[in-house]
């Protein structure tokens, strides 16, 4: 019904109209599937068990776009036209393709939201946890009220600076439940710093506060997305010609590389070369029993979760737990973790989330500490933290 009231009044935009469909929940197989990720069912036409509601979305694009006028029984058709509306666009990536599975064929794309400034600025902050010890040392009394600072995150690579911000409507903290990473002096989620090593040189370090970065070397840059960040070059280098020889050879094997994407669920990575991307988030030297995860390509894959972060950091202040690690370690050509030292592999990235970060620091110097022992007993003054897990405001990943 909707579909046939859309020719009514004349074509609609292909993206919007496409988005509205997957949200609707009316197409059977068509759905989201992930914060900007959605699949859509994809079954051959030569196929026997083809249905009515394994073409609705084909068709019902057909409709509205008056194709359908054209070829009113034709499903190929419908697949076609739907198919190019699709590929013509540049907000949507196709991530995975599984239209030649036996069971349940279908294909995953995601949505490029369109970027600049004035939409990082405007990103609505996520609530964390208020957890009244890792804040009071940075509030002070203003008369009668307790004021927290905060710092804004409304800035565009603007290395190791904070710009203060300070409200005169800020409510006790006793009032607030949680905080948001603004009202509590705490970088945003987006907020990371990030180096490359070639080896022992560090050839790269910036700060960014952006949801969306690409790490590439030689590519069209039309093809990129977000920010990019380009792998230096091995000019001018004061390291051995050997070293120089084995990293040009990775960095001609990297196009358009990596995509690092930060959301209210935690930071993804998406191999889009053939030249491997190895990670890990604990420090190799440190790891007993190393096992290399490599990244699939073409695939989305999360690197840190925050909800995880969070919860293991309160078991952190209870001593229930070692210090919990937020550190990306990104290898480009080669395995890791593989029992050899960082400072060995031609090209890494470290990335560390400042949130993650600023939130460690100050557990440790309220006491938390990586020793566990069970006639250690952390003097603490805080809410009770079972009650905090249950009110995280940062969505829950199973």
């Amino acid at each position: 019904m909707a579909a046939m009231q859309g020719s009514a009044i004349g074509k609609p935009q292909f993206g919007p109209w496409l988005i509205e469909q997957v949200e609707s929940g009316t197409y059977e197989g068509l759905r989201m599937i992930g914060n900007d990720i959605f699949r859509i069912p994809w079954k051959h036409n030569s196929r026997k068990d083809l249905g009515d509601d394994d073409v609705k979305i084909f068709k019902a694009w057909a409709v509205v776009s008056g194709k359908i006028n054209e070829h009113p029984n034709d499903k190929a058709k419908w697949k076609t036209n739907f198919r190019c509306a699709l590929h013509s666009l540049k907000n949507f990536e196709m991530l995975e393709d599984h239209s030649k599975d036996q069971d349940d064929q279908h294909k995953v794309y995601r949505i490029i939201r369109p970027q600049n400034h004035q939409e990082i600025q405007n990103v609505e902050p996520v609530q964390l946890p208020f957890i009244p010890h890792l804040y009071k040392s940075h509030a002070w009394n203003n008369g009668s009220q307790q004021i927290i600072p905060t710092t804004s995150s409304n800035y565009y690579e603007t290395p190791y600076s904070d710009v203060p911000c300070m409200p005169n409507n800020t409510p006790p903290p006793d009032q607030l439940p949680y905080n948001t990473g603004q009202q509590c002096n705490l970088p945003a989620l987006c907020d990371m710093e990030i180096s490359i090593n070639y080896r022992k040189t560090e050839v790269l370090k910036t700060r960014l506060c952006l949801p969306l970065v690409q790490f590439h070397y030689q590519c069209d840059p039309s093809e990129l997305r977000g920010e990019p960040i380009r792998f230096p070059s091995t000019e001018g280098l004061m390291i051995d010609q050997k070293q120089i020889q084995f990293t040009k050879r990775i960095l001609d094997s990297i196009q358009r590389g990596l995509q690092l994407e930060v959301n209210q669920y935690g930071i993804y990575g998406f191999r889009q070369d053939q030249c491997k991307v190895f990670v890990s988030t604990s420090d190799p030297s440190e790891i007993q029993n190393p096992e290399p995860r490599k990244l699939h390509q073409n695939t989305r894959e999360q690197l840190l979760c925050f909800d995880k972060y969070f919860r293991d950091l309160i078991d952190f202040i209870e001593n229930r737990r070692g210090s919990p690690d937020y550190t990306i370690y990104l290898c480009f050509g080669e395995k890791l973790p593989d029992g050899k030292p960082l400072e060995k592999k031609l090209i890494t990235v470290k990335v560390v989330p400042l949130i993650c970060r600023e939130l460690h620091e100050r557990a440790q110097m309220e006491g938390a500490s990586s020793l566990r022992n069970e006639n250690v007993s952390l003097q603490i003054s805080h809410n009770s933290l079972f009650d905090l897990i249950n009110s995280l405001g940062l969505p829950s990943v199973a």
